[in-house]
């Protein structure tokens, strides 16, 4: 059953596959294995081997309880009064703890600073080229020391907070992002294309722009000039909520993108 749980891990690591999902699938399998450790329990009572039957019957009954609280978890959304889980991470989990003597440093983005009703956020896709451009660009920014996996310094209890207020999924190991700190857009056949890297000179194709706010990419060009704002990478490794606590998740990067419009004479 272990060696099955491990493949599973394994083949679905390639994916980007829902957390949830993610859950409800090996609360099946754990259920399984569970009555196979009930049916080895019979055996060994059969066999009149009592202790290691109670044994089992005991190991049975306490998966059983934890499945049924997945069950209750990942397949109904809810939780019940009766789940231990909070008093058992109190003891054996450890809590994440901010770093101090640490202080925020000011950013003042490359491309120069504007105020928020000059800029509009955007929609970006990347294919599977430029997904691979992402991830070189963010194993650069952490060789540098550009890009800090430690979540902001929240704690995993922040973090979950967080989530909740803020309606999201995923909260990223580098909350809230990591500006880029060379990039610029330019105009090409199939549209706007942002360009960017840890300077010009190691800058690539990083996505396209499908739309500006509300527009089409190619009514925002007939309507606006357009000039790059922010661009932010956010993805990679990162924690959602699990039952309990928050639960590791891996998913690919990504850039997010804001540009600095003015109307055309």
């Amino acid at each position: 059953m272990l060696t099955i749980l491990d493949l599973l891990n394994h083949y679905l690591g390639f994916f980007n596959v829902n957390t949830r999902w993610k859950g409800k699938i090996y609360t099946i399998l754990a259920t399984v294995g569970d009555f196979y450790i009930a049916y080895l329990a019979v055996m060994f009572y059969l066999n009149k081997n009592f202790l290691r039957g109670t044994l089992l019957v005991g190991a049975f009954l306490v998966i059983m309880y934890f499945a049924i609280l997945n069950f209750v978890y990942y397949f109904t959304k809810k939780t019940v009064k009766w789940d231990i889980s909070p008093k058992v991470e109190k003891y054996l989990g450890t809590q994440e703890k901010k770093e101090f003597g640490t202080h925020q440093s000011v950013y003042v983005p490359a491309n120069g600073l504007y105020k928020q009703n000059q800029v509009l956020p955007t929609t970006v896709i990347s294919d599977a080229d430029m997904q691979a451009e992402l991830q070189k660009l963010a194993d650069q920014l952490l060789v540098a020391g550009l890009m800090h996996e430690n979540y902001n310094g929240l704690s995993s209890n922040e973090q979950i907070a967080l989530m909740r207020v803020e309606k999201i999924e995923t909260i990223y190991a580098n909350h809230p992002g990591t500006p880029i700190p060379y990039f610029t857009v330019k105009e090409e056949r199939d549209g706007l294309a942002i360009y960017g890297g840890v300077n010009e000179m190691m800058a690539s194709r990083l996505g396209r722009i499908m739309s500006v706010g509300l527009m089409p990419i190619e009514d925002a060009l007939r309507t606006y000039e357009l000039y790059p704002a922010t661009v932010t990478l956010t993805g990679g490794k990162g924690h959602s909520i699990g039952r309990s606590s928050v639960i590791q998740v891996q998913n690919p990067y990504q850039i997010q993108v804001e540009l600095a419009f003015k109307k055309k004479a």
